[in-house]
């Protein structure tokens, strides 16, 4: 059996970057902190990575290309069965939400402070745009393929295009407002939990106005307690009180 080969240095060093930023928000992560975290000296840091800005462009791209594996796998897949009463056209926007989520997930310091972050990277300033639009034309074209009610609004281009920019916000931008609530990730979801509910707020959009049995199937899964919780974006400021 051949050996794992060891990640190089300056992956190593991408990965511990992005633990910290995750956890404690860019700013709040100084260089310093980061050696410490590794064990490395400045000097070795700064020769894989000659600036700080040099570590979030890294981050960016590894994001980028994460990303767009995600999306091509989730619009690629055949046999679905998250939801095997529901339509093939359901389960692939299930599945595309929950691929976007998770990408976000992996990279939640990014939408953080989303805005701050792009006005301060030109890498990001040039480049995010583009990211986001692929995600919301990926989200328009599973939108139309779904079957709507009758006895619903109509349903045209306008209103596919409003719901995929909510979906977007939602599957992005409630990391950002669960890092206000939780700074420092002492009562963070796990992974698992906060994929599920951003995935439950985006899909759930669609859902009154779905043709049956997809509207039916949602709408139960969508009832389950741990989908969205007592409040979809977060708990009270009580429950989030540190001890």
């Amino acid at each position: 059996m051949t050996a794992k080969r060891p990640r190089r240095t300056a992956e190593r060093i991408l990965d511990a970057t992005l633990a910290l930023f995750n956890r404690f928000g860019e700013p709040n992560v100084s260089t310093s902190q980061l050696c410490a975290e590794m064990g490395i000296s400045p000097g070795n840091l700064f020769y894989h990575h000659p600036t700080r800005d040099a570590l979030i462009a890294g981050l960016f791209a590894r994001y980028g290309a994460e990303l767009d594996t995600a999306m091509a796998e989730a619009l690629s897949a055949q046999a679905v069965t998250r939801w095997p009463a529901a339509s093939p056209a359901l389960n692939r926007l299930e599945i595309l939400c929950d691929a976007l989520a998770h990408t976000a997930w992996a990279y939640r310091f990014l939408f953080r402070d989303l805005s701050d972050l792009v006005s301060r990277q030109r890498v990001l300033e040039e480049a995010m745009p583009a990211l986001l639009g692929r995600q919301a034309e990926a989200l328009e074209r599973a939108l139309r393929a779904l079957q709507w009610s009758p006895d619903s609004t109509p349903v045209n281009d306008t209103v596919i295009r409003l719901w995929a920019g909510h979906m977007l916000a939602s599957l992005t931008g409630s990391t950002g407002l669960d890092g206000a609530l939780d700074p420092r990730e002492h009562r963070r979801d796990t992974e698992v939990q906060a994929v599920e509910r951003a995935t439950s707020r985006a899909v759930g959009l669609v859902q009154p106005c779905l043709a049956s049995p997809d509207r039916e199937v949602l709408g139960a899964h969508l009832a389950l307690p741990e989908q969205l919780g007592s409040d979809p974006w977060g708990l009270s400021a009580q429950a989030w009180s540190r001890p």
